[in-house]
């Protein structure tokens, strides 16, 4: 494993990140904000020059398999580094206080780049709009993939890009567009971009929003991240319209981006796709159900309100959004534990939401039902398919490993949370809630993450780290046997 390799990658991405605060920077120097050189000046030259100085350290070469895991996993992990730079500094000369301890940066970081939204900041209305714009931006930047967008970007990755895409595609396998993984790059973050502008169109124009929120909102909904400029999220506004334009626009990133393309061809393609058919059928179950058991308990007068917010809430949760547009904390069980499920679900493979992938959660149950048939049966010969298409087994041990290894990674991260001193109901939704980078949870962590300690902060933090990147990519940096090779 050549490490220069790695260093070299690393400085680009950082390189490019420390341009992308010009963004922010643009923000603060509109509304006319007072900290614009301590707080967005001095971090883009500090990440540029890094990223510079890495880039000269490094080399440039072939990005081997080794190489490949440790570009992606590093990569995230030094661009929540990074990106946390203008908090740390915004926080230092801020006369408010918005974080309670100093990871608090850090978690806020590594929680908008894995678009997981879940927050430990304080006092949102009295943060500066260009901090808030900088957390949903990272959400934006990090829900097509941070590595994916250089890849998009960059001639240097451009030729041996495949090692990257593939450890950083959100599924069990990594589909593409084209052959050459560059063009594979570019075409889905055109339609990222393309959906991200008619949302801040759609909410500008249709739902009446002001301009900034329009922005922050798409910012965090496409990316499926679910940070808001707003202390009572999406619910502060008021706005129904606004939250059918958002629920839409969650449903669509939710949905896998390389169907996109491939129902320009062919629109029938989207609903002949057995993932794509799964999760409508699983959200509208989840809306009725709840939606039903609201209006029953007497949650909400009429059965309209308990569509507009349970369904709402559901869309939010299966597809690892995180928004809310009420508190659903104090909802019945039936409607906690299904929102609680869905945190487990997920949204479909090959989009930006998180989670173990509606694909994955389908091949288990089919590879049950012919386990079966087989006990049934057991000198006949069975094929699993999805669709047309059958399932090989290398794949089919992919998705058994990584469920296996998700659930374990809960349990474990579960107790942990528990040992630090969080009930039951708390320690685990928060591990569910950032392993499968949702944001909300329940109990002490249904609005806010503050209060956790510096040890809780750290273990989200891996768990939304190790979530966004499929698992695997993370676990394997942890091995001897990796950096032995």
């Amino acid at each position: 494993m050549d490490k220069k390799i790695i260093l070299g990658s690393i400085g680009s991405i950082l390189k490019y990140l420390g341009i992308l605060m010009i963004v922010p920077l643009a923000v603060a120097i509109w509304y006319g904000e007072s900290f614009i050189i301590k707080t967005w000046l001095i971090p883009l030259v500090i990440t540029t020059s890094c990223g510079v100085f890495l880039e000269w350290v490094g080399i440039k070469g072939v990005i081997k398999r080794r190489e490949g895991f440790a570009i992606v996993a590093l990569g995230w992990l030094a661009v929540a580094i990074f990106g946390a730079i203008p908090y740390i500094f915004y926080a230092a000369v801020s006369p408010i206080d918005i974080f309670l301890s100093p990871i608090d940066p850090f978690f806020e970081s590594m929680s908008g780049f894995t678009t997981t939204g879940s927050t430990v900041m304080l006092n949102f209305e009295m943060v500066d709009r260009s901090i808030l714009l900088w957390r949903s931006f990272t959400q934006w930047i990090g829900g097509m993939g941070v590595i994916l967008l250089f890849i998009a970007i960059l001639p240097t990755f451009g030729v041996a890009g495949s090692q990257l895409f593939d450890r950083e595609f959100p599924g069990p396998m990594s589909e593409r567009i084209r052959p050459r993984v560059q063009m594979t790059a570019r075409m889905l973050w055109s339609i990222y971009f393309i959906l991200t502008d008619i949302e801040i169109l759609a909410l500008f124009f249709v739902a009446k929003m002001p301009l900034y929120d329009s922005l922050c909102t798409t910012f965090s909904t496409m990316p499926t991240g679910g940070f808001s400029p707003l202390t009572e999220n999406v619910g502060g506004y008021l706005n129904p319209i606004a939250e059918l334009i958002i629920m839409a626009f969650m449903f669509l990133a939710g949905m896998n981006f390389v169907l996109y393309y491939s129902s320009i061809k062919n629109p029938r393609r989207i609903i002949a796709n057995k993932e794509f058919q799964v999760y409508c059928f699983l959200l509208l179950m989840a809306i009725s159900v709840i939606a039903a058991d609201l209006y029953i308990h007497g949650f909400f007068a009429s059965l309209q309100e308990a569509f507009r917010y349970g369904g709402f809430q559901a869309i939010s949760f299966m597809t690892t959004t995180g928004f809310t547009t009420s508190n659903f904390d104090t909802w019945s069980h039936l409607s906690k534990i299904i929102l609680f499920s869905l945190m487990f679900i997920g949204a479909c493979g090959g989009s930006t939401g998180g989670s173990i992938k509606v694909i994955r959660i389908y091949v288990l149950l089919k590879y049950i039902g012919q386990r079966i048939r087989q006990i049934l049966y057991p000198h006949a010969v069975f094929v699993l398919k999805t669709g047309k298409k059958p399932i090989s087994d290398d794949v089919l041990q992919g998705i058994v490993a990584f469920f296996i290894s998700y659930i374990l990674i809960f349990v474990v991260c579960s107790i942990a949370m528990s040992a630090i001193g969080f009930d039951m109901i708390s320690a685990a939704s928060s591990v569910a809630a950032t392993l499968g980078n949702v944001g909300p949870g329940f109990g002490l962590v249904s609005v806010n993450y503050a209060a956790i300690p510096t040890v809780g902060k750290l273990i989200l933090s891996f768990c939304m780290w190790a979530g966004r990147l499929e698992l695997f990519t993370v676990l394997v940096l942890l091995t001897p046997a990796f950096w032995r090779g």
